[in-house]
């Protein structure tokens, strides 16, 4: 009897070292064994599981150098903007036909045409794996970029993923779930540059404004006399053609670079 107690003893003790567990996986409702553990890439899901696939820092200039230009008032005669574009990404899978995922665990059963959004990313032995989630369902479905299925299922641990040490068959051998990425851009401020911009003709004056843009923005106003021909504003030579109210016809010239002689 007392050798009896003792083993129920270590049988309860053993159960309360697996209960967080089984929590997790108490719609199964049967022993499982977790293969490993992996931490999580998630998605930015604050944006919709959009995540951030890739930046550039793209320059645009409006430099036409020795050709007739015209510009109206408060219009851009001379830029060079550099934007940061951002591509976000919402990756998914569509599965190609009929399907169950079958083992010693009840079936997983996919659906043609099904489509579904990966939430986050893995990976393992150096391959990505897409988690799936069905629905609400908590058995997770490990996708690679081929739209191969991982022969094993995994549950949600915190920012973990466990995956089940129990094999899955896939059924027929020949069903993918074909990833499909839509992207989006978002193109942020100005973030370094300038642009010159033309105001006008004010008490005889031809009035320009050229801008900073970027952390450090800020803006100086010219003013030249209205019968001037050649002007430079900020290493910007300008043959002013003709300047009116409403526009202005100019032609920018190339800088005179000063040359250095070697002694």
């Amino acid at each position: 009897m007392k050798k009896f107690t003792v083993a129920l003893s270590f049988l309860m003790l053993g159960a309360c070292s697996f209960s967080d567990a089984g929590d997790i996986l108490s719609s199964r409702n049967i022993p499982f064994k977790v293969w490993q553990t992996q931490e999580v890439f998630n998605y930015d899901r604050t944006t919709g599981e959009e995540f951030l696939s890739e930046s550039k820092v793209i320059t645009e200039e409006k430099i036409e150098k020795n050709v007739v230009l015209a510009a109206k008032t408060d219009g851009i005669m001379v830029s060079s903007k550099t934007y940061r574009t951002d591509f976000y990404s919402v990756e998914n899978v569509k599965v190609n036909k009929n399907a169950i995922m079958s083992s010693t665990f009840s079936p997983v059963r996919l659906n043609k045409n099904a489509e579904y959004k990966a939430f986050g990313e893995v990976n393992i032995d150096g391959t990505r794996y897409m988690l799936v989630r069905k629905d609400k369902d908590k058995d997770i479905i490990l996708v690679n970029d081929d739209g191969e299925i991982f022969p094993r299922i995994g549950r949600m641990i915190g920012n973990r993923i466990a995956i089940l040490d129990i094999n899955f068959v896939v059924e027929p051998d020949d069903v993918f779930m074909l990833p499909s990425v839509s992207t989006r851009t978002e193109v942020s401020e100005a973030t370094d540059g300038y642009e010159l911009i033309y105001d006008g003709i004010k008490a005889d004056n031809m009035v320009f404004t050229y801008n900073i843009l970027g952390d450090m923005a800020m803006s100086d106003q010219f003013m030249f006399p209205l019968n001037s021909r050649i002007i430079e504003i900020n290493n910007i030579r300008i043959n002013v053609l003709d300047a009116g109210y409403n526009k202005i016809e100019y032609i920018i010239l190339d800088t005179e670079v000063p040359c250095k002689y070697a002694l």
